[in-house]
Parts: C-alpha cells; structure tokens; sequence
C-alpha cells in the first residue's frame, strides 16, 4: 500500500499483476476502497473484443484508463495481459503475485515498455521478509531468477567470427 500512496501522490498509473481471481478481485476492492477510484480487472474473463453482450473490453477498459487523467490502477492477470496489450500511460508495474514462468512476467512488465512511453518504468516486486530465515518470497525469486540465468545460458548465441560463418557455406 506504501507503493500505491507514493505512486497517487504523483498522480501516475499503476499496472498491478496478480495470478488469481480472489486476489484480483481483493486488490480492486482495496484499491477502490481507499484511494477512491475506478478500478478494472483484466483477467481471461475479459474479451478482447466486444460482442454484442460484452461491453467491457481489453481495449475499452485500457483506452478509458489511459484517456483519464491522474491516479489509476488496473489490477491484470500476468497470462491474460501477456500479449498485444500497449498500456504507455502507465509507468509503474507491481507483480503482487509471481508468474512461475519469468518469460510471461517480463511480457506482463513489457505492456508499459512500448513506443510512446515518455517516462521512467519503475517494476516492484513486493516480498515477505523473515529476519532470521529466507521467505517463501525469497525462495521464489531465487528460482525464478535461476531459471532465468538457465534460459540465458542455453539459448545466448555465442559470437560467430565472419571467417566462422562462411565455413557454412
């Protein structure tokens, strides 16, 4: 809640990803509650596209966030927002709950990094500190951060000299 007070006070936007439908439907229920504003969910029960007894779309949900001036929030799914979703009004990412696939989180952060951001991207990754042992957050972010470092090391492309490539053909 310290991140959201900060974020309102310099009236910017907010992108928060959680997994889950009851944390999603929490933290837009608290969001709402104490700050006041409207606050949508996006989530798989969220159509892309309207038809004729949906309303609420990805992008009427999006394009109404960022025509608003001022604070705003939108509580995402890391699964759902992963693909084709451009959210530059937004400058601010929480991931209050973590993806097991880092590749699907950074596409979750990577809504706000398109063209058209005029503005610092600031991502944070809230966590339960224990003083004397190592958290279930901690733990998580440790794995998570293996399997990236794997991903890295597997799938680099190693330097090719010119002299090296033409022994291809």
């Amino acid at each position: 809640m310290s991140v959201l007070n900060e974020i309102e006070k310099r009236a910017e936007k907010v992108l928060v990803f959680a997994e889950t439908k009851a944390v999603q439907g929490y933290v837009c229920a608290l969001v709402t509650s104490l700050f006041r504003v409207h606050v949508d969910i996006i989530n798989g029960d969220t159509k892309a596209v309207a038809t004729k007894t949906e309303t609420k779309t990805q992008k009427a949900i999006i394009d109404r966030f960022q025509t608003l001036p001022g604070f705003g929030v939108i509580v995402m799914s890391p699964v759902a927002a992963g693909v084709g979703l451009t959210v530059v009004r937004a400058n601010k990412v929480v991931h209050l709950e973590r993806h097991w696939n880092p590749a699907k989180e950074a596409q979750a952060t990577d809504r706000v990094y398109r063209i058209g951001q005029t503005r610092n991207v600031n991502v944070y990754i809230p966590m339960a500190l224990h003083p004397n042992l190592r958290s279930f957050d901690q733990h998580l972010n440790g794995l998570l951060a293996n399997k990236v470092d794997l991903s890295d090391a597997v799938v680099a492309n190693p330097s090719i000299e010119p002299n090296e490539l033409a022994q291809f053909f």
